[in-house]
């Protein structure tokens, strides 16, 4: 078990805005780690916590005596927090207690956190082999880069294209691989097989489990070509956060990531996740300091699950084609009037609901996709790009005249909360 010096607990007792002033506290170099309310004295005690901020909204009850003699049991210094409009008002008051009670030095940074994650691999890992999945994304692309760093050869990536990337995704990444990575790189098309599995399910946790299980079970096939009984993974802390209940009930999960809440209770894989502390901009700075390229750090996040959380609905291929091609159209015109960097993420979902329009002068019932822009800095939270309406338009009329099946093109105009990043 990774520890983590003088780390924080924040206990929620119902704060929408927890995220957020976690990560405003790390920002003073403050290790900090969001619990549920109904954690037990054992667990923070686990984490060699050095001090508690017991959580909530300005309207939620305050903690129940239950709850104060739980907390009590750590024998640790205690503060309340009440969160308002801004999550971040009462920071320096809380900074004051972390410094003069807790005895926190502000000693964690992210400069030393590269030499401790090559450590903690390598006490971890041994002489072993280990197999990670690569997206090509930011999160396993910093994973292997780390990896790679702490036991060389005895890493082998695995790229699964499961039938749910973007357009020419495959070739892109293998191609962007072999330019900056030494590592060994094993390519699997398995989009047939999963896409399969998928055939007719359309509830959203549902979908995400069964990507994560395929997964494990192609992974289980290439790690045994290589005797690795070790699986790495690109998960970050918000990942983590989403997918565990905050408050101690189910019905308060986000959603099940697949390669947290998705994974098979029964792996047999040893997970390696040297990141899952961290939240996205901190992966994306641990990357720049291992040296990581641009065209690697810098694009925009893509979901494990891929396209599979942007397709609504019972995934079909016919309607994964028309999602492929609008997404690739949004893309494309991004880039062309410089926008794409200026965006945390752009994409286009496809809903499985019919609209009537008209082309070419006769009438059509066919399906709508939605166009979503959205900015963060760690994606606990997100706001709606106001995209320049020209855009909009250029895209809109590419995707109802180019794409085949769609007559409707409409924008996503819902921060995060309510909504999440990704509509499943």
């Amino acid at each position: 078990m990774k520890i983590t010096p003088q780390t924080v607990v924040l206990l929620n007792f119902g704060c929408r805005d927890i995220q957020k002033l976690a990560r405003a506290i790390r920002d003073h170099h403050i290790y900090t780690m969001v619990m549920p309310k109904t954690v037990d004295a054992k667990r923070i005690l686990a984490e060699q916590a050095v001090g508690i901020l017991v959580c909530r909204d300005a309207s939620m009850p305050a903690p129940t005596a239950d709850d104060t003699a739980r907390i009590s049991e750590c024998n640790l210094p205690v503060m309340s927090v009440v969160v308002d409009s801004d999550p971040v008002a009462g920071l320096n008051a809380i900074l004051a207690f972390l410094t003069d009670k807790c005895g926190c030095t502000g000693s964690w940074k992210l400069e030393n956190f590269i030499d401790e994650a090559v450590a903690d691999i390598r006490a971890q890992v041994g002489k072993e082999q280990v197999i990670l999945g690569l997206s090509g994304g930011v999160d396993s692309s910093v994973v292997a880069a780390l990896i790679h760093k702490a036991i060389g050869d005895q890493l082998t990536c695995v790229f699964v294209n499961h039938g749910l990337l973007r357009k020419n995704e495959a070739e892109m990444v293998q191609q962007i691989f072999g330019r900056n990575f030494k590592i060994n790189l094993k390519y699997i098309d398995a989009s047939d097989r999963f896409l399969d599995k998928l055939a007719g399910v359309d509830e959203p946790e549902r979908k995400r489990k069964i990507i994560g299980k395929e997964f494990i079970d192609v992974f289980a096939e290439a790690a045994a070509e290589v005797n690795a009984p070790f699986l790495a993974q690109g998960t970050i802390y918000p990942d983590i956060l989403e997918s565990i209940p905050m408050d101690g009930n189910p019905k308060g999960v986000i959603k099940s990531h697949h390669n947290v809440g998705g994974l098979p209770e029964n792996m047999k894989f040893k997970l390696v996740e040297p990141v899952d502390r961290l939240f996205k901009d901190e992966v994306r700075q641990v990357g720049r300091m291992l040296g990581l390229p641009s065209e690697v750090l810098d694009r925009h996040p893509f979901p494990g699950p891929s396209l599979g959380v942007r397709h609504l609905g019972a995934i079909r291929r016919d309607t994964l084609k028309m999602l492929v091609k609008a997404d690739a159209i949004v893309t494309e015109e991004l880039i062309k009037a410089d926008w794409y960097h200026k965006t945390w993420q752009t994409f286009a979902v496809f809903l499985p609901v019919k609209a009537t329009g008209m082309k070419n002068g006769l009438r059509t019932y066919d399906y709508v996709i939605a166009i979503r822009s959205i900015n963060s800095i760690d994606a606990v939270t997100a706001q709606v790009v106001r995209l320049p309406w020209e855009l909009i338009d250029k895209m809109t009329a590419r995707i109802i005249n180019e794409v085949q099946g769609i007559n409707r093109v409409v924008y996503d105009v819902t921060p995060k909360p309510p909504g999440t990043i990704e509509w499943e």
